[in-house]
């Protein structure tokens, strides 16, 4: 049956009818005359009133007697009745009310010129200037106030004529709208009478549909109960415990694998604060607040995270949580799931060992096949066929990939195991970036990008100092992997908030979606793109890096648009001591020469920070003698460079005065003047060398290392596995006459002999057992070490980025293939040179004493 139906505009429409039939009766009604009267009595009374004044000025010139006055209070009257007559009938416009202002203001003009005109009149007649009052009172009679007030008058009628005539137009509207509403009206309510009886017949109707509904209720609440029966099984079966909590985090419900995971009964736990049940007091603030932080997740967002949890008897056990907060209405919910991972964490554990037992027996024999066919591809069995050199240099590479994963999962091991020892130290940052951009230099300079660094101030922290190298290496060469030829990698170490200091490394390379980055830290992870250059690795280098910063108390961040680069950061504890504000103190670091620059000239010190920093030493600035004075106080360092011309006293008094101490007896002195010693009147006993700005920047370098050197002929180590090869080169070196020869046949002796007594140069093979060539220079680079003389004399071909990598102080790269010996001795001569030409001089100096 069709329905006639009323819908809510009809409804709101008529309403509306109805109003503004009302509204006509109160708006299209005449208007009251009492308003308009009243006004119009008072302009009527302000005309005469001004007509009354101005007769009795007359009257007054005439000798006769006034009858209401013409004094300035009458004007002063007028005038207030003027101004009230502002207060203008509701029915103005403002048009209007702006017209009668206006011819208001033009009767306050009259009324102020008459009363002018009246008081110079009677001024004249007291002067007994008759003609002139006459003229006064004339010219106040022809502008008189009154005249202004009928035309007042004449306005205000015409603006009612007009306003009557637009209240009688919105009259006949108000009319023709009232007659078109109430046709409205009435339609509706010959609808509204035919709705009431369709409406009659709908409540039949509806009352058999609620007895249907009723019935599928019914049905529907039996479906429910069985839903609920199997909701309430699958939760009893769940081998998960299963937690409901309130907004608080007290325990409201839990099943039965909840039950026994924590072996207390539903009785006893209901109504206790889940956190204080399950989490036992000796879990960390941090960790205890990272569960709790679960709580406060929004609607719809799951927490997972792994920690221990406490039984109800005391013991504790491994678990994984996943807290998740109930979407919908009323007092916020939250489900805890708790699985039990004791078993997954035994697998683990025993997947470590595995991992890590088999690692360890692989790098043995990893190592020595390494080694053999380094021998092999050096030629030591023999020139072989181009076939084979290439088959054995393939082995090698991917002998030598082996190794670097496998060290790269042991030290990954070692990191999540908490095995990891940390050497903590004071580091400068300065020091950090600028040995981190040293040892990927020669792989910026292969990729074609430029290295930049950004150290503001001089922040310091405390941690490992080979670790922390180790991360900015990481990220480093990423880095350049993935940036543009031309393009700058910078590194920025500055002051942070929070007491802080933070490490960025920012490139210009592709950037990183954000799926890639969720994956980035993961184990054996690598990014590739098609616009990218294909660069080996483990996949390993975040993850270490990533563990190495967590070991430190920091976190690494990445900051990537797509086609914009990236930005990798971290922050570390800022180290605040009290002797870092003392400018010149010496902070020790055993693995690195400390070089004390006395100099008040800032461009020179600068040029001797850059020039000493690049060759490994630890420089240390003292803009005075008295700041020398203090740094000596504190701390030997290894070597002293001091200008003689110094603001607060004669540095050659000074340094003699070291010379009368036993403490500074033997400190090595390198004095920097602009005039040589015969002008200075110092004879060169008192110092280790001398030397005249500018600065001779080899000899200064040959200088240092041989102040630092223990005393005694030049020490040259000989690292190569074949001994007969050793042999030889032994017996041509002691041939040089002052050179005392050691031996290592493999890379882990090498490095023993290294840092037991620093050779004056090294002679290095690269293929060698236990530890490469690359490997023996990339240990020596982190220790004092770095600056030595290296001649690197092997029998493979080695690439620039090889030989950038095989750089330790001034280096020589030989191929025995095409290197004689002689060549060899040649670079030998050369590099000891220094201190082959000192023995020498000793020699001559020997012999002509012996001879006088």
């Amino acid at each position: 049956m069709k329905v006639s139906r009323l819908s809510k505009r009809s409804v709101v429409m008529a309403a509306g009818a109805l109003l503004l039939l009302c509204g006509l009766f109160v708006v299209g009604r005449p208007w009251e005359v009492a308003e308009n009267d009243r006004y119009r009595t008072s302009l009527r009374q302000l005309r005469v009133a001004s007509a009354e004044l101005e007769l009795d000025a007359l009257r007054a010139r005439q000798g006769m007697p006034e009858v209401h006055g013409s004094a300035a209070s009458d004007f002063a009257a007028l005038r207030a009745r003027a101004d009230a007559l502002r207060t203008f009938p509701s029915f103005l416009t403002d048009e209007d009310r702006q017209s009668l202002n206006a011819s208001l203001d033009a009767y306050q003009r009259a009324l102020g010129e008459g009363e002018s005109l009246l008081a110079r009149a009677r001024e004249a007649d007291a002067r007994g200037a008759q003609g002139e009052a006459n003229a006064a009172l004339r010219a106040m009679l022809e502008r008189t106030a009154s005249a202004q007030a009928e035309r007042l008058i004449t306005a205000y009628l015409q603006l009612y004529e007009r306003a009557q005539a637009r209240n009688e137009r919105s009259r006949v509207a108000f009319f023709g709208v009232s007659l078109l509403l109430g046709a409205y009206v009435l339609v509706v309510l010959v609808r509204l009478s035919r709705a009431t009886t369709e409406l009659g017949v709908l409540n039949v109707g509806l009352e058999q549909r609620v007895e249907e509904r009723t019935t599928a209720l019914s049905t529907a609440n039996g479906e429910l109960s069985a839903s609920e029966q199997r909701k309430a099984a699958i939760l009893e079966a769940s081998p998960d415990g299963i937690l409901l909590l309130d907004g608080k985090g007290h325990l409201l419900e839990l099943n039965p694998a909840a039950q026994q995971t924590f072996r207390l009964e539903s009785a006893q736990a209901l109504g206790r604060d889940f956190l204080a049940l399950a989490l036992p007091a000796s879990l960390p603030a941090g960790e205890r607040e990272r569960v709790a932080s679960a709580l406060d997740a929004p609607a719809g967002r799951s927490t997972r995270l792994e920690s221990p949890c406490l039984r109800a008897d005391g013991s504790v056990f491994p678990a994984e949580l996943t807290i998740a907060r109930v979407a919908g209405e009323g007092p916020p919910r939250f489900t805890a799931f708790v699985r039990d991972i004791t078993e997954r964490k035994e697998v683990e554990r025993m997947k470590n060992e595995f991992i890590s037992t088999v690692s360890h027996e692989l790098r043995t024999p990893l190592t020595s096949i390494r080694g053999s066919l380094g021998l092999l591809e050096g030629g030591i069995m023999g020139e072989l066929p181009p076939q084979a050199l290439d088959m054995v240099r393939i082995a090698r590479t991917n002998t030598e990939r082996l190794i670097r994963l496998i060290n790269d999962i042991l030290d990954l091991e070692k990191m999540e195991a908490g095995k990891l020892e940390l050497k903590l130290a004071l580091l400068e940052c300065t020091e950090l970036v600028e040995s981190t951009l040293s040892g990927v230099q020669g792989m910026a300079e292969t990729a074609g990008v430029t290295l930049r660094s950004e150290v503001e101030g001089e922040p310091q922290v405390k941690g490992d100092r080979d670790r922390l190298i180790q991360v900015l290496t990481n990220l480093v060469s990423n880095a350049v992997k993935f940036s543009p030829r031309g393009a700058p990698v910078t590194v920025r170490a500055l002051d942070a908030p929070g007491g802080r200091v933070r490490f960025s490394v920012v490139d210009q390379g592709p950037g990183i979606s954000p799926e890639q980055r969720g994956r980035l830290f993961g184990r054996f992870q690598q990014l590739d793109g098609s616009d990218t250059r294909s660069k080996g690795g483990t996949g390993l280098g975040l993850a270490i890096s990533q563990a190495i910063v967590d070991q430190h108390g920091g976190r690494i961040e990445v900051e990537s648009e797509e086609g914009k680069g990236s930005t990798f950061t971290f922050t570390l504890e800022a180290a605040r001591l009290a002797a870092q504000a003392e400018p010149a103190s010496v902070p020790r670091d055993e693995s690195r020469y400390n070089v004390l620059v006395a100099t008040a000239d800032t461009e020179l010190s600068t040029l001797l920070r850059g020039l000493l920093a690049a060759e490994g030493y630890r420089v240390v600035r003292a803009a005075s003698l008295a700041e020398a004075a203090k740094a000596l106080e504190e701390s030997l360092p290894d070597a002293l460079v001091v200008d003689t011309q110094m603001p607060d006293g004669q540095a050659m008094d000074w340094v003699r005065r070291l010379r009368e101490q036993a403490r500074t007896r033997e400190l090595p002195v390198l004095a920097l003047s602009g005039r040589s010693t015969e002008d200075e009147g110092v004879g060169t006993p008192l110092w280790v060398d001398w030397m005249t700005k500018p600065l001779e920047e080899t000899r200064l370098l040959k200088s240092l290392r041989y102040a630092m050197r223990q005393p005694g002929n030049a020490r040259v180590l000989v690292v190569d596995d074949d001994a007969a090869t050793r042999r030889v080169l032994c017996a041509q070196l002691e041939r040089l006459g002052g050179v005392q020869v050691f031996e290592a046949a493999d890379g882990e002796s090498a490095v023993a002999l290294a840092r037991e007594t620093t050779p004056d140069l090294i002679v290095l093979d690269v293929g060698l057992p236990r530890l490469d060539g690359f490997e023996v220079v990339d240990i020596l680079r982190q220790g004092k070490g770095r600056a030595t003389p290296l001649i690197v004399f092997t029998g493979r071909e080695l690439s620039r980025t090889d030989q950038r990598q095989l750089t330790l102080g001034i280096t020589r790269h030989l191929t025995k293939a095409r290197s004689s010996e002689d060549e060899l001795v040649s670079s030998v001569r050369e590099l000891l040179n220094g201190l082959l030409a000192r023995r020498d001089a000793a020699t001559a100096a020997t012999a002509r004493k012996a001879s006088s």
